[in-house]
């Protein structure tokens, strides 16, 4: 009877222990196979593969941002600038152009349009050009100029020729390699050696004129030696101012070569004298001594070198 009792716990233990390994099998199937593999195998399990990540979020894009924001239109028209009134002479050319400038915020060259179809270059009057621009936009400006044309002054006509005499003796007297100092000289040894004193002349106002005489005739009083001479240091761009005597009847310049003002006058005297360079203590011994030739006021002129 125990034997029988035995065997019958035997065989329900073994009942337990089966369905405990159907139990086994059936909830943990995988990790049975990797154990059994391993045991048949004597290798390691391989790793668990993850699972696939469920991602809800929505790709990253891969556009980026413009880095060239569109400009804004252009709605700014051109500039024209210029005076509004400018004075030409009877018979001569004319570039209107040269008058105006045309300017825009974005072009750098626009094209100008000149309308002069009204003006008449032989008869003196007032007339109107106009000028017209227009950018690659299609932004336009217009600007209306008033040309007088008039007989050209008889003092402008002098002026050309005295500057035209000028150049020649110049292109005659001048090295290119020359000082300041060595132009002037020759200058002033020009003058005095082609220019004649007459005490007849009666201008002292103009000196354009002055000059113009003396080129023409080559011979005058100090105002024509001291008009020839101006003109010959302005073309020569040699720095010099006018002195006028106290109470008037002389005139002279004075001279900057880059060593400081210094007394220039071509004029010849009876006395005698050379006047090229002078100090002011030179010129007003000389003065002194022969009738007070040169007399001026010190404070509306420059001082010399004492030297």
């Amino acid at each position: 009877m125990r034997v029988k009792r035995k065997r019958v716990k035997k065989r329900f233990f073994l009942f337990v222990l089966l369905v405990l390994a159907v139990l086994a099998v059936v909830s943990f199937p995988d990790k049975i196979g990797q154990a059994l593999s391993f045991i048949s195998i004597g290798e390691q399990p391989e790793k668990e593969t993850p699972p696939p990540v469920n991602n809800t979020e929505p790709p990253a894009s891969n556009t980026e941002p413009s880095t060239h924001p569109t400009e804004p239109p252009d709605t700014e028209p051109p500039v024209i600038e210029g005076e509004l009134q400018n004075v030409v002479y009877i018979g001569e050319p004319v570039s209107f152009r040269k008058y105006v400038t045309v300017t825009d915020n974005v072009d750098k060259d626009v094209e100008l349009e000149v309308d002069s179809s009204s003006v008449n270059l032989t008869k003196a009057g007032s007339y109107t050009v106009v000028y017209r621009a227009v950018d690659s936009s299609g932004n336009a400006a217009e600007k209306k100029v008033l040309f007088i044309v008039e007989e050209k002054p008889q003092q402008t006509i002098e002026l050309e020729k005295v500057n035209e005499q000028a150049d020649q003796i110049l292109a005659e007297i001048i090295e290119e390699d020359m000082t300041p100092r060595e132009k002037a000289r020759a200058i002033y040894n020009w003058v005095r050696g082609h220019i004649s004193y007459d005490g007849n002349y009666e201008n002292n106002t103009d000196w354009v004129k002055g000059a113009f005489d003396g080129f023409q005739s080559r011979r005058g009083d100090c105002y024509v030696f001291f008009g020839v001479t101006k003109a010959l240091l302005n073309r020569a761009d040699l720095e010099n101012l006018d002195i006028v005597k106290e109470g008037g009847g002389h005139y002279w310049s004075m001279v900057n070569l880059g060593e400081g003002w210094y007394h220039y006058d071509t004029t010849p005297r009876k006395t005698g004298g050379e006047f090229f360079m002078m100090t002011d203590a030179e010129l007003k011994a000389y003065s002194d001594q022969y009738g007070n030739s040169h007399v001026w006021d010190r404070d509306k002129y420059p001082a010399t070198p004492l030297e």
